[in-house]
């Protein structure tokens, strides 16, 4: 199996400082999407990576720039109870694999589509 550039870690939260639902993109936010509820009437969810991801991260993307991170919920991953999270640059050149977390995130999602986190 690949690695991912982060490894597995506990939960988003190691990955993200805050979580915003919004339509304008907020400051030092990029768009976080796949999980249940991340698009909604009016708003979209939006995460800010922590600075060590985010450094990470950006060293990895064309112009050092981050389009944004995605979940995907993977058969492969599903089995051993992780979800895997991707991370791509603006311009859509380079999308590689950032981490994985536990799968109890996309539930965690499911539970707060009716408000921000």
């Amino acid at each position: 199996m690949t690695q991912p550039l982060l490894g597995t870690l506990p939960s988003l939260d190691s990955l993200f400082e805050s979580f915003r639902f919004q339509i304008d993109v907020p400051c030092d936010h990029v768009p976080l999407s796949g999980l249940p509820g991340t698009v909604r009437t009016g708003s979209f969810l939006f995460a800010k990576p922590v600075a060590h991801v985010r450094e990470a991260v950006e060293a990895r993307c064309s112009n050092r720039v981050i389009g944004g991170f995605r979940v995907i919920r993977s058969a492969q991953w599903m089995k051993h109870g992780l979800l895997p999270v991707y991370a791509y640059d603006l311009v859509h050149i380079a999308s590689f694999f950032a981490a994985l977390v536990p799968y109890a995130e996309h539930e965690r999602f499911e539970t707060v589509r009716g408000g921000a986190q």
